[in-house]
């Protein structure tokens, strides 16, 4: 049976058990670094809904699993991420007054999100990514549930591309939540198990957020980063993932070759695919900002 064959017996499947009031549609779902296709489920008046990946679901049918047990499982899944999510007023993440202050920024590349880009409020940062905005649904010590602010989201608010991006990064920057550390202190301090002689710092800095959640959206906090060069001089940077970035101080940028060969290895052989930033070393001269 062909993809296509799947889909509709899938949506015609649970059109028949949800009946009326919901509107189910299977769309390509485009997320940081990866193209995935996905079911939404919404209900009347819903601007957020849980997706539910497909691919298990298309094995099943393949491997001659009814399509009943699929759509159940389906459904089951829907009702365990919908039971599973935090606590929260939907209403209010339809009034802009209400959600503008849950917004923020995170970097990711942006050739590797050329389709992604064309659905969501973005600015472009540097030669390599974009800014990108998401709204904190929900934050406690334990869980923060977010979403990631796409175009129709502007329709609902009512509001323009861009507002939200001078919202979400006046919001960040604000925010004076980040972490700037050097690379042993933060082995030594999450690892405190691990031999000193292994933990050396190799001359790097570690900057990301408190959480380190896409806290390489560190980085555009230029007033650490001038300070930085004060005490440190000029710099390297690596984007080593949407988490955090990578600083090495150097009097010139003879290295950013091995440098950005080291970026793109890790990348290959360390990361999840929707981990990946960055693919080159930057340099931050002192006095002048980032050499392009």
């Amino acid at each position: 049976m062909n993809r296509e064959a799947m889909k509709h017996q899938i949506l015609e499947a649970l059109s028949r058990k949800l009946g009326d009031g919901f509107h189910i549609t299977i769309q390509k779902v485009f997320k940081p670094n990866r193209e995935l296709e996905g079911l939404l489920i919404m209900g009347k008046g819903e601007i957020i809904s849980p997706t539910i990946y497909l691919e298990s679901s298309y094995e099943a049918l393949d491997n001659g699993t009814p399509v009943e047990q699929v759509v159940n499982r389906i459904l089951q899944a829907y009702d365990s991420a919908r039971s599973e999510a935090v606590d929260f007023d939907i209403e209010h993440l339809k009034d802009f007054d209400y959600a503008k202050e849950k917004l923020y920024v995170q970097l990711i590349n942006r050739h590797l999100n050329k389709n992604l880009l064309q659905n969501v409020p973005h600015t472009m940062f540097l030669d390599d990514f974009a800014v990108i905005v998401r709204c904190t649904v929900e934050a406690s010590e334990d869980c923060e549930a977010s979403f990631l602010v796409h175009n129709r989201h502007l329709d609902i608010w009512q509001t323009d591309k861009e507002t939200v991006l001078s919202l979400a990064v006046r919001n960040t920057l604000a925010a004076h939540d980040v972490t700037l550390m050097p690379l042993g202190q933060l082995i030594r301090e999450t690892f405190p198990a691990f031999p000193m002689e292994h933990s050396s710092d190799c001359g790097l800095w570690f900057m990301s957020n408190q959480k380190r959640t896409y806290g390489a959206a560190a980085v555009l906090h230029d007033d650490v980063l001038k300070s930085f060069a004060e005490k440190h001089g000029s710099f390297y940077v690596i984007f080593s993932s949407v988490h955090e970035v990578l600083i090495k101080p150097s009097p010139d940028d003879s290295d950013i070759d091995i440098l950005t060969k080291h970026n793109q290895d890790v990348n290959a052989s360390a990361l999840e695919e929707d981990e990946i930033l960055g693919t080159k070393a930057y340099f931050y001269q002192k006095g002048r900002g980032f050499v392009l």
